[in-house]
């Protein structure tokens, strides 16, 4: 546990990006400094970039960045890392003070001495091995392994990715006492089912290859035509795959709510995924979803019911569960009323105060 001696009024996030961009983690920052107006705030970004500001800065709120040169970031990094100066006056943070980092790698961009001088608090913000830094190994880099001993709390996404987080803790020989509590994220959609019995499927998000997978879309797409269609709505640089391709490129939208009379199943193929935010923004508008079973929170989100959890690379699993969804309107309605009532574990303002309990909360 921490030598914390003295209370601050202050709650630093300590991030990739600040709230005044979009993103899941930045969604999660400024739903929670909305909610807390009186609440003094400061943001330690590791990226600021005015080109991607698109949000007003809220009252409550500094924002400070880690350097924005990429000498100045190396020679910060070196800094912490290296121990050489524990007191960075320009990134300085007041003792006692909440600081919620956003993924226990970022725990690295904190001196040993705010480590102990504040209350940690650790978000999950990727998938187990990404949030760990591990990245597809069963252990912890060296690095990273002596500063995990200064977390007071830490908030999960699912009941599995806290299986998986903690036994990859356990595998690196690393003791640690901190709270923990299951907390997934919110919809950003409010919860209306107007989804429809429709031939088609729908993609949103990045069009990556990589990470999102894109061209799993592109054979989902061949063999389900024509009896059903595939929209894609997002943008990236793949894009031009998809326009060679019996995927409908459709564009970029602002949220599911634009499209769901249009499209009766949502599809998430990716390699990997930290929560799936589109999965409940989907089941908020009453749409069931097709998932590959490739990161630890889906079988948590996917249940009985509300749509499918596919094995990874089953395409024609995917196939087939597309067919079983759509067989007829009444089968439809079935899997679109089990995802509209699980969107009730969602609600946007009943996590935000999930979040603020955690906060609160004694350690």
């Amino acid at each position: 546990m921490n030598n914390i001696s003295k209370q601050s009024n202050i709650i630093y996030f300590i991030s990739n990006k600040c709230s005044q961009t979009i993103g899941g983690v930045q969604t999660i920052i400024r739903l929670i400094e909305k909610a807390m107006p009186e609440q003094k705030f400061i943001e330690n970004v590791l990226i600021y970039n005015e080109k991607d500001i698109k949000l007003s800065k809220l009252p409550n709120v500094e924002v400070a960045t880690i350097e924005k040169k990429l000498a100045d970031k190396v020679q910060y990094y070196k800094t912490i890392i290296m121990e050489k100066n524990e007191n960075i006056s320009k990134k300085s943070i007041v003792p006692g003070s909440k600081i919620i980092v956003f993924g226990a790698q970022k725990l690295l961009l904190l001196t040993k001495r705010q480590l102990r001088e504040n209350e940690i608090i650790i978000f999950q913000s990727g998938k187990p091995d990404v949030t760990l830094a591990s990245m597809g190994n069963t252990k912890i880099p060296i690095i990273l392994k002596d500063r995990l001993k200064y977390i007071d709390k830490f908030l999960f996404f699912t009941k599995y990715d806290k299986e998986e987080i903690e036994k990859i803790i356990e595998n690196s020989n690393i003791h640690c006492t901190y709270k923990s509590y299951i907390v997934p994220n919110p919809s950003k959609t409010s919860r209306n089912q107007i989804c429809r019995y429709t031939n088609n499927v729908m993609y949103l998000g990045r069009f990556d290859i990589l990470q999102k997978n894109i061209m799993e879309y592109i054979e989902v797409a061949d063999i389900i035509y024509p009896e059903y269609k595939l929209n894609a709505y997002g943008y990236g640089i793949s894009e031009i795959l998809l326009r060679y391709s019996k995927v409908n490129v459709k564009g970029i939208i602002d949220d599911i709510t634009e499209v769901a009379k249009e499209n009766s199943v949502l599809l998430l193929l990716s390699n990997s995924e930290g929560f799936g935010n589109v999965l409940v923004e989907a089941f908020s508008v009453g749409m069931p979803v097709i998932v590959y079973n490739s990161y630890p929170a889906a079988k948590s989100i996917v249940a009985p019911g509300t749509g499918k959890l596919i094995p990874y690379g089953d395409i024609e699993g995917v196939k087939k569960a597309i067919k079983e969804i759509l067989k007829d309107k009444n089968t439809f309605k079935k899997y679109s009323d089990a995802a509209f009532k699980a969107s009730k574990k969602y609600v946007k303002e009943d996590i935000v105060d999930k979040y603020i309990k955690v906060i609160k909360d004694e350690i």
